[in-house]
């Protein structure tokens, strides 16, 4: 009777630290600035192992989930609000995540959680700018139509960072995610301008780094690797500054009160000063601690927008085709 007692209150207290592990998918930067040191921390101090598994992107994140469906091996998945919108509809793969398992909750940023994802750390959308290269400084984005930026710009097309580069083209000229015309008029104007519509980080940055650009439109994370290297630059985040989260989802596996204990771990203070410095981005707990370089690259308050993602995800598709014809052709 003893023994059964003993079995079934090992039981009820939950899984066993010592011996079990998660297993995590992000992109091998955020793995690398960053996250990393938080799970080993988390390992430490939990005697859970986090095993890593890299992906290129979101859209390659999630299709290899979705292709793993039946038996799903990846118990936390790192992705962008964007790509979360359109997989948190697919109840199956994805659970719910439970606001009273997360202790730091309370300490988030307003629209840093949802029952669907809780947010790693949020960046805008700015300009990178070489100082040896451009005179005078940029001070606004209609700066960037200036002709004395013929084909100097390295610009994200639609795919990249959702739109947001179409979303500041038609609000600085009176449109809006509604009405994007004067946006795609804006961006067939700046084609001159235009270097490369870059389709990864490091096809920007290498850019940047070997002087084929002199400004760079990305999330200053991209500046880090550059300043390392000895590359001067300024960044600007001018009025309206798109923010943009990259968020955690739970995987519907059996070690979802692990996943749960994770995430819950990656938005603590400690963990998220950690990431947050590593990433170049800004922490979504507010006892983080934040540089003075990393407060003085943010977008002022009154100057950050955000976006309905739904209809960024339903405008996608079609507004790629109207870029590819309208403008790159």
């Amino acid at each position: 009777m003893k023994t059964i007692s003993l079995i079934a209150a090992i039981m009820m207290a939950g899984p066993a630290f010592a011996q079990d592990s998660i297993t995590v998918q992000s992109w091998g930067f955020t793995w690398d600035m960053g996250l990393r040191a938080v799970a080993d921390k988390f390992t430490e101090e939990t005697g859970i192992e986090v095993v890593a598994v890299p992906q290129s992107s979101s859209t390659e994140g999630l299709v290899k989930l979705q292709g793993m469906k039946a038996n799903p091996t990846i118990d936390v998945w790192f992705t962008t609000a964007s790509v979360a919108a359109r997989a948190e509809t697919d109840a199956e793969l994805f659970a719910p995540i439970d606001a009273a398992a997360l202790t730091n909750v309370p300490d988030l940023i307003p629209g840093a959680y949802t029952a669907s994802w809780v947010a790693a750390y949020y960046y805008p959308i700015s300009i990178i700018y070489r100082t040896d290269m451009v005179d005078p400084p940029i001070a606004t984005w209609s700066d960037l139509w200036d002709e004395r930026f013929k084909s100097t710009l390295a610009v994200p097309p639609i795919e990249t960072y959702q739109a947001r580069f179409l979303m500041i083209a038609s609000l600085i000229n009176g449109g809006s995610i509604d009405n994007v015309d004067p946006g795609f008029a804006a961006l067939k104007a700046l084609k001159p301008n235009v270097a490369t519509w870059y389709q990864s980080d490091s096809d920007g940055r290498k850019a940047l780094a070997m002087g084929e650009v002199s400004v760079l439109v990305a999330p200053p994370g991209l500046a880090k690797g550059l300043v390392d290297d000895g590359v001067e630059v300024n960044i600007v985040s001018p009025d309206p500054t798109p923010v943009m989260f990259d968020v955690m989802m739970l995987v519907n596996t059996p070690r979802k009160y692990l996943g749960q204990k994770f995430i819950d771990y990656v938005i603590a203070a400690q963990s998220q000063t950690m990431l947050a410095g590593g990433q170049d981005a800004a922490p979504v707990n507010t006892k983080a601690e934040t540089s003075p370089d990393l407060i003085a690259a943010m977008p002022m308050a009154e100057y950050q927008v955000t976006f309905d993602e739904k209809k960024i995800n339903a405008g996608v598709p079609g507004w790629t085709e109207r870029f590819t014809a309208e403008v790159v052709n």
